[in-house]
């Protein structure tokens, strides 16, 4: 009886163990990617802010002719990164990374193959829990991008 009730305990923890996601190295190249995002939010002046930072922004998060930041990021996400930014260590500290599932982003224009990874930023000591940045790695090579800053 109490194999069977072991057993019983062990089978969902084994099946929940499949859909985690395997925690990954953090890629040079999306760290340095990182820590340039993260200088061009500590701009002062916001509008150089963002000229700056699209330049590290995945296609999905920018306007049409691509200089600049969607109407949606500019209200919402950019605004509250912009803010958060100098809470975060310089250069950046991956804490962990973690695959997503996701193999493309964007629609129509913007929509592209490739894979998303969490990219979990700590916060300098004391400032809060680590944030999710998620980095965007083109399918076939490529430099990676940001695709999400929202968390930060």
């Amino acid at each position: 009886m109490r194999l069977f009730i072991l057993a019983l305990l062990l089978v969902p923890s084994l099946a929940f163990a499949e859909d985690v996601a395997p925690e990954e190295k953090p890629d040079p190249a999306a760290v340095e990617v990182l820590n340039k995002l993260m200088t061009a939010l500590a701009i002062d002046d916001f509008e150089q802010s963002v000229k700056e930072s699209t330049k590290y922004l995945h296609k999905s998060l920018l306007s049409k002719a691509g200089d600049d930041i969607s109407a949606d990021l500019r209200r919402f996400g950019f605004k509250k990164a912009k803010e958060n930014a100098k809470l975060y260590d310089a250069p950046v500290k991956v804490q962990r990374v973690r695959a997503t599932g996701v193999t493309s982003i964007g629609f129509k224009e913007t929509a592209e193959k490739g894979k998303v990874v969490d990219y979990m930023l700590e916060k300098k000591a004391g400032k809060g829990l680590p944030a999710p940045v998620k980095m965007f790695f083109p399918e076939g090579g490529g430099e990676p991008r940001v695709s999400y800053i929202g968390s930060l």
